[in-house]
């Protein structure tokens, strides 16, 4: 019986070293897991921070395009009320040319009226 209870004690024993190799090696992974855990959780960190960054970016830059925008819009109106002023403006100046010539025409003509008066009271 204590061969029995000896090959007993060694296949135990076998079992045990066996037992605790896994338990070393699952200690370790479980170590390496943790550690990667740890890594993924600083990465993750790190992109939340990049990423609110990077909204608050794209928030101004929204705002800053909006602005530009408003401004644009407000030159367009600037500008369409600049052209509709020239365009007045032209067909006044128009106006006033038109008046200015039949009134030199009027002028050419009282004046050939009047030279042709003084030569005839010339000639009496």
């Amino acid at each position: 019986m204590t061969d029995r209870v000896r090959e007993k004690l060694v296949s135990l024993r076998a079992e045990v070293d066996a037992a605790i190799a896994r338990a070393e090696t699952a200690e370790s992974h479980a170590k390496a897991l943790d550690q990667t855990l740890l890594e993924r959780e600083h990465e993750i960190k790190s992109l939340s921070i990049r990423l609110d960054k990077a909204e608050e970016a794209l928030e101004k830059s929204e705002a800053g395009l909006k602005e530009t925008s408003d401004k644009l819009r407000d030159m367009d109106v600037r500008a369409d009320q600049a052209e509709r002023q020239q365009h007045s403006a032209e067909k006044e100046r128009d106006q006033w040319e038109a008046k200015y010539e039949a009134t030199e025409e009027k002028y050419r003509k009282a004046k050939a009226e009047l030279d042709e008066l003084v030569a005839q009271m010339e000639g009496l």
